[in-house]
């Protein structure tokens, strides 16, 4: 298949009809194929919900993590990155899984929901690039999408974003659902599962695996350990919970829980997959900061989920398996959740993506084939905005070097601030709030231009 090239258009017709279907109108997908290697590998995305790098163990932040040895081995035969960024809460991040797209592009800054900006369908997504690449790979998602709404895909959702199998949720569980009682999806039908909502996934994802022909792409969103808080089977944690009759009395106690009880699961999955496992490149991330009521000092709760610090927006990345030269390596690289399309791409022996979307992904791969490798990027971004397609409202955007990091606030909190992440990696210090010296100042000037320059290509 070397040196293929293919054109190809893709259209979604309605809720009724086929996920993708061929259509005339030009421009809408552009592959150009390199040759693809004689073993293709399994591509297995795990995306934990509201777990901060205070609570991967392997990452030593500070503080007492919960145990989390299946996540930590993974670091052991792969490589952790230690400067990834996410967005400061879930739908944005997930989206830019998807597209390898910032949200300024997509429109999409804030959660998904019926008055908000869903992804939309003329996203190419990770399975929909995959096949207009005929790569060959088979593809499901399990969990939470969290990228749809009512108007916009509804229980098919995931399913109109290409995947050939879902089974999951559409959103957070909310009001009377539950890890216990939530309203599970599979390919557009619900109904209501009893089933501990972690353990589930693990359970759809490997008989899943069991019968997809490979190489396959499986992306695992858990719900887990978002809230609510709950009590999870006792046999998947060490975590001694307190007698109360209600987890919010204790909630680091039973965020704990819920982190050990998914890091269980994980191992139960790679269990269950057998010699799949050893032909499969694993990702594990996190999709924001921890929620700011259950993290506990060093970490400063005001820097949390839903703000621009890095309590917010840096998350544990770690990239296993086979593609990986010498494991059990740490890059200090700047990486974005939006590299996971580049990278699936290039795991997938692709060599181009499609033309007609702009792409912030950058592939990994060099990462992982070369322990020296420096870092690619020479800048990463972040932001939060409530969307309107029109006129967003801009919260913040965050933009950092190897070394400064940029917060533009907008709305009435308008101002900047200025952080040396090397020298302050909390950020307490607003260097914007006295005179600074040249170096600093420099910096200030090449992230705000920086910042500039990339949203004039929106």
């Amino acid at each position: 298949m070397a040196g293929l090239r293919v054109e190809r258009a893709w259209t979604r017709s309605s809720l009724a009809g086929s996920v993708m279907t061929p259509t005339t109108p030009p421009a809408v997908a552009l592959f150009v194929l390199a040759g693809f290697s004689l073993a293709q590998d399994n591509i297995l995305i795990l995306l934990a919900d509201d777990m901060g790098v205070d609570n991967v163990g392997v990452y030593a932040e500070g503080g007492t993590p919960p145990a989390t040895p299946t996540i930590d081995a993974l670091a052991q035969t792969g490589v952790l990155f230690r400067n990834a960024w996410s967005n400061p809460l879930c739908s944005p991040t997930r989206a830019t899984i998807q597209t390898g797209r910032y949200g300024f592009r997509t429109g999409i800054g804030h959660l998904v929901t019926n008055n908000s900006q869903p992804l939309a369908f003329d996203e190419v997504t990770l399975p929909e690039m995959l096949d207009a690449g005929e790569t060959g790979y088979a593809h499901a998602a399990f969990g939470k999408w969290h990228l749809g709404n009512d108007d916009v895909g509804g229980p098919l959702a995931a399913n109109l974003a290409g995947y050939g199998h879902f089974v999951g949720t559409e959103e957070n569980f909310v009001g009377a659902y539950g890890y216990y009682h939530w309203p599970k999806i599979e390919n557009g039908f619900e109904s209501i599962s009893a089933q501990y909502a972690t353990s589930d996934n693990i359970d759809e994802a490997a008989a899943w695996m069991d019968v997809a022909p490979e190489p396959w792409l499986c992306y695992i969103a858990f719900n887990a350990p978002h809230n609510p808080l709950h009590w999870p089977p006792k046999y998947l944690h060490s975590v001694d919970l307190p007698d109360v009759d209600d987890p919010r009395r204790s909630p680091n106690s039973f965020f704990r829980a819920a982190c050990e009880s998914m890091d269980a699961e994980i191992l139960r999955l790679f269990t269950l997959m057998g010699d799949k496992y050893d032909r499969t490149n694993i990702f594990f991330i996190g999709d924001n900061g921890t929620p700011h009521d259950v993290t506990v000092p060093p970490f400063d709760p005001d820097h949390a989920k839903l703000t621009p610090y890095e309590g917010g927006i840096n998350v544990p990345f770690i990239v296993s398996g086979p593609a990986v030269v010498q494991p059990g390596r740490e890059s200090d690289a700047l990486i974005s959740t939006a590299d996971v399309y580049m990278t699936v791409a290039g795991l997938a022996g692709m060599s181009s993506l499609p033309l007609q979307n702009p792409v912030d992904s950058v592939s990994l791969v060099p990462y992982l084939d070369d322990p020296d490798q420096e870092s690619i990027r020479s800048t990463v971004f972040s932001e939060f905005f409530f969307p309107d397609l029109d006129n967003p409202t801009i919260v913040w955007r965050m933009i950092r070097d190897n070394r400064y990091k940029l917060i533009v606030r907008g709305g009435q909190q308008a101002g900047r601030e200025l952080y040396d992440l090397q020298d302050d990696p909390f950020e307490r210090k607003n260097l914007m709030d006295e005179p600074m010296t040249p170096d600093q100042m420099a910096a200030f000037l090449y992230l705000s231009q920086e910042l500039v320059d990339l949203l004039a290509t929106g």
